[in-house]
């Protein structure tokens, strides 16, 4: 018979969270020791399990199915249960049972808790870039956002929309940037279940440039200046508020800020 055991613990990166530890060899003849584990802690009222199997050597098809039904009862309650650390080969082996269909596949505890907050709390999740004025850096930040975007479950063409956003507004805020300042232009982005938030921020070299851009930008997306189809460039304004749900633009100090808020397509 093969080593086998695991141990029950309440997660210490978040108490609503249990972690079982799994060890050894799932075999055939560990199914009832897998469902009465997770049974306990349904009983004990906890939903949200976290099934950390970086030592595990070996899953035996009862021994996944017992987990498919595991992941049932809990989702019933209202919680779920969390695949972690599994090796490549045992990641294999379950994607050919079709497993990718009911668990994703997650590497740590804490990347774990992060998908908890994300499918539960809808905190968002941030990130930021700081850009000097080189327009070559705007292809890979486009496909670095999209990317992002599609790994938090949005379409593609959510994703196509976002990167036409970004080359439009990354582009311009280089063209208009201080090279004379440090890494000028800032993008920030928030993403949500439903929504995400960005923030270009253009840093100028006075107060007055910032008010100018923003009452030139806010002429145009009120319609106060014409949209001219044969201009080369200053139709981005024109083509982001068509892709977006909501676009703003304040001045703050020296700083062109553009909010933008882009719905989830359902």
């Amino acid at each position: 018979m093969r080593n086998f055991k695991l141990t029950v613990d309440r997660c210490t990166l978040h108490d609503s969270m249990i972690v079982i530890r799994f060890k050894g060899s799932l075999d055939a003849d560990r199914v009832s020791s897998i469902g009465q584990t997770v049974n306990g802690v349904i009983e004990a009222g906890d939903s949200f399990v976290i099934a950390e199997m970086s030592e595990v050597t070996f899953i035996s098809s009862p021994a996944f199915g017992e987990l498919m039904g595991c992941k049932k009862r809990l989702v019933e309650k209202g919680g779920n249960l969390y695949l972690v650390g599994l090796d490549t080969e045992n990641r294999a082996k379950l994607r050919m049972l079709g497993a990718e269909k009911i668990f994703e596949f997650l590497p740590t505890v804490s990347a774990a808790v992060r998908r908890y907050h994300w499918d539960n709390e809808d905190t968002g999740d941030s990130f930021r870039i700081q850009l000097p004025t080189v327009l070559s850096y705007v292809p890979e930040i486009r496909t670095f956002f999209s990317n992002i975007v599609r790994q938090k479950g949005y379409s593609k063409r959510d994703a196509f929309r976002i990167e036409a956003i970004i080359d439009e507004l990354g582009n311009n805020a280089i063209e208009h940037g201080d090279p004379n300042i440090k890494d000028p232009v800032e993008i920030i982005g928030k993403i949500y279940r439903y929504k995400i938030e960005l923030l270009v921020i253009n840093r100028n070299s006075s107060a007055t440039l910032a008010s100018d851009s923003v009452r030139e930008i806010m002429n145009r997306l009120n319609g106060e200046t014409s949209f001219n189809l044969n201009e080369k460039r200053g139709r981005g304004v024109e083509l982001v508020k068509m892709l977006c749900d909501e676009i703003t633009a304040v001045a703050d100090e020296d700083k062109t800020i553009i909010r933008i808020i882009k719905k989830k397509e359902v």
